[in-house]
């Protein structure tokens, strides 16, 4: 293995500030978030509830209904890319048949 050659800037720190990164913040893993829902955590605040759906806002039943309308879309979207696929399949069957 080589070793890397030491060069002049290796080692060497005058100690100035060329930018000042101590505002800067991490993004957002989503995308940019509006400011009224970007969360700003600074040491001196205490930390914030951090499960905000284990609120009991919404009954079993209202939460049920969420779920399964949601598994029912779900269903429906993939439902449509199977019909789809199907007839692909059985137009090129025919074609080549």
């Amino acid at each position: 293995m080589s070793r890397r050659k030491s060069g002049f800037w290796e080692g060497v720190d005058d100690g100035r500030t060329i930018a000042d990164m101590s505002d800067v913040t991490r993004p957002s893993l989503f995308g940019h978030l509006p400011s009224s829902l970007r969360r700003e955590r600074r040491p001196d605040q205490p930390p914030t509830k951090e499960r905000p759906w284990e609120e009991q806002s919404m009954s079993p039943r209202e939460r049920r209904s969420y779920v399964l309308g949601a598994l029912g879309a779900a269903l429906c979207i993939g439902l449509v890319y199977v019909v789809g696929l199907g007839l692909l399949i059985l137009l090129m069957v025919m074609a080549w048949t």
